[in-house]
């Protein structure tokens, strides 16, 4: 069902978009809200050259849209430092190792992205609640797994190959990528007993814009740092908050990569070192309200930002924490079809 659906947005999405791009525009592929108005009209004032910004809401629909097409009309696509791993290993990026910019990127982040991608945001997976639904939000991922009744049938979760059954995993003190099939078993059961408390397997951003009716049903979500801010910019409040649970931190880190089929290599190369200077990428975050890799940015920015932990996770010397890793594709397959399974039968309740 999973793999049905994405292939349509894949056909309407690609009919949506030119087939090829002038040198005169850059054609962006991103997540929604995560490109400040300010800082693109700062780039519009010193270059003549138009943004066109297109979404995705799940990491598995941007990379099955990237599998299944060679001619990609995107420029600058946005992705996990996974994917841009794997799809450097295609050669389906260009190598950015050499951009002058990258030198104010925290060289911990520029591995994790590797040569043919530059770090852009990072941050942790957790949990955005409503402030006026849960007086005590839950700080423990066993707590988010057992919510109080109130909370029932009013919890999102993320359609995502590892993100799905983190919650399960990490409250079992288990690694939410383990390969180990009782392990996966396990967090399948509890996931099926657990869809009785789920609204929605759509990223919360999307789904309390494209359901507008029934968005005030969504109480708290798995979501990711940052995510607040988005929610709360666009109910106009600022009743949504984030907590990372305690125990260790998986962290989520997002990659800019250049299109190896783009006709304007040039002008995305320049728009990647704009995005990378101190200044720009300070206004970025703030306006975001995400962790900014570059260090050169965070001196520019007001400390009770830098000290917030519910943007910059307190990772200290990165012993407590899991990076989003590759998977294998054994791995992948046993979760695709977990994931598939839960999402029909959440589909089926009456």
């Amino acid at each position: 069902m999973m793999v049905k659906k994405l292939v349509r947005i894949l056909i309407i999405t690609l009919a949506a978009f030119p087939l090829t791009a002038t040198a005169s525009e850059l054609n962006i592929y991103l997540w929604e809200d995560t490109l400040s108005t300010h800082v693109i009209s700062q780039w519009s004032k010193y270059f003549n050259i138009p943004l066109h910004l297109f979404h995705f809401d799940n990491d598995d629909e941007r990379s099955l849209l990237m599998l299944k097409s060679f001619q990609l009309p995107f420029d600058i696509i946005v992705l996990d430092n996974v994917s841009a791993q794997i799809f450097a290993r295609q050669d389906a990026f260009e190598d950015l190792s050499s951009l002058k910019n990258r030198q104010y990127i925290d060289p911990r982040w520029n591995q994790v992205c590797g040569t043919h991608a530059i770090p852009y945001f990072w941050g942790s997976v957790g949990i955005v609640y409503r402030e006026n639904k849960l007086s005590s939000p839950p700080r423990t991922w066993s707590e988010f797994m057992n919510p109080p009744p109130t909370v029932k049938g009013h919890i999102g979760m993320i359609q995502d190959s590892v993100e799905t059954l983190l919650p399960f995993l990490y409250a079992q003190h288990l690694s939410p990528i383990t390969d180990s099939l009782p392990e996966l078993r396990a967090a399948y059961h509890a996931m099926e007993r657990f869809n009785a408390n789920i609204i929605t397997y759509e990223y919360a951003l999307s789904y309390v814009r494209s359901h507008h009716k029934d968005n005030d049903n969504l109480y708290m979500a798995l979501g990711y740092s940052g995510d607040q801010y988005s929610l709360n910019r666009y109910f106009n409040n600022n009743n949504w908050k984030f907590i990372t649970p305690a125990g260790p931190i998986f962290i989520w880190v997002d990659c800019m990569a250049i299109n190896s089929n783009s006709e304007n290599k040039k002008a995305a190369k320049d728009f990647l070192n704009y995005l990378m200077q101190p200044d720009i990428a300070a206004q970025n975050a703030l306006d975001i309200g995400a962790a900014t890799p570059n260090m050169a940015a965070l001196k520019r920015l007001p400390a009770s930002f830098t000290h917030d932990e519910s943007i910059f996770p307190p990772i200290g010397d990165m012993k407590n924490i899991i990076i989003d890793t590759e998977l294998s594709p054994l791995n992948l397959n046993i979760r695709s079809k977990i994931i598939n399974s839960l999402i029909n039968q959440h589909e089926a309740q009456p």
